[in-house]
């Protein structure tokens, strides 16, 4: 079991790396934080897997410490996205910041439902992966 999720962490890391890149697509200068995010997030995610593939044990704790603070920090960054949006929408502004902070609120939330998923799915294998691995 320790081989799949090591293959869910690789494809979180990828995720995340994709993901800062798209925001700095859409977004320009404005997604540093979200390039952060996704960088960090990618690169502990790509060795979180590689690692775990291996049969270490700390390549899993990495990968479901790393799952759980990024849903704790994404969550609280996409509620703040969401609340600065309807704040906007009440507000007669330009269309372009309104479809740049959606845009921010959609890739921030795509990023925490991923993250999610993938500590849930760590959470839900994790004593059959410890059991297996050194």
């Amino acid at each position: 079991m320790h081989k799949n999720i090591s293959y869910l962490y690789a494809f979180f890391g990828f995720f995340m790396l994709a993901c800062g890149v798209v925001a700095v697509d859409l977004a320009g200068e404005q997604a540093n934080t979200a390039l952060i995010t996704g960088a960090a997030g990618g690169l502990i995610g790509l060795t979180a897997g590689h690692f775990l593939n291996r049969g270490k044990r700390w390549g899993f704790i990495l990968g479901a410490t790393e799952a759980g603070l990024l849903t704790l920090i994404l969550g609280w960054r996409s509620a703040t996205y969401f609340l600065s949006l309807l704040g906007m929408m009440q507000q007669p502004q330009n269309t372009l910041s309104t479809e740049t902070a959606g845009m921010a609120f959609l890739l921030t939330t795509a990023m925490l439902v991923i993250a999610f998923l993938t500590l849930a799915v760590s959470v839900m294998f994790g004593k059959q992966v410890l059991r297996e691995t050194k």
